[in-house]
């Protein structure tokens, strides 16, 4: 943990915030219904995901594959993640 006045001066030198964050809690504890979930909840959620099962690296490249393949489609960002994800595993 860094002191608040390290952060602000590192994060007004580069003009960015600084450090990693990472989902602790269950992200579906207020949606009963996982297909009411906002779409960018539950890109994070499978980041998370992939994170912690070492997967990250081949996901993202899959992911990025998708994304050039569907990018002219109507496709939910999660709909991707969730392709990229079954085809690494």
């Amino acid at each position: 943990m860094i002191r608040p006045e390290t952060y602000y001066k590192i994060a007004n030198e580069f003009a960015t915030g600084i450090g990693v964050a990472e989902w602790d809690g269950s992200i579906y504890e207020s949606y009963t219904n996982i297909k009411k979930m906002p779409d960018e909840m539950k890109v994070i959620a499978l980041t998370n995901y992939m994170i912690q099962q070492n997967i990250y690296q081949q996901a993202i490249k899959e992911v990025l594959t998708l994304e050039k393949k569907y990018k002219n489609k109507r496709i939910n960002k999660s709909s991707i993640y969730e392709k990229a994800l079954d085809m690494v595993m």
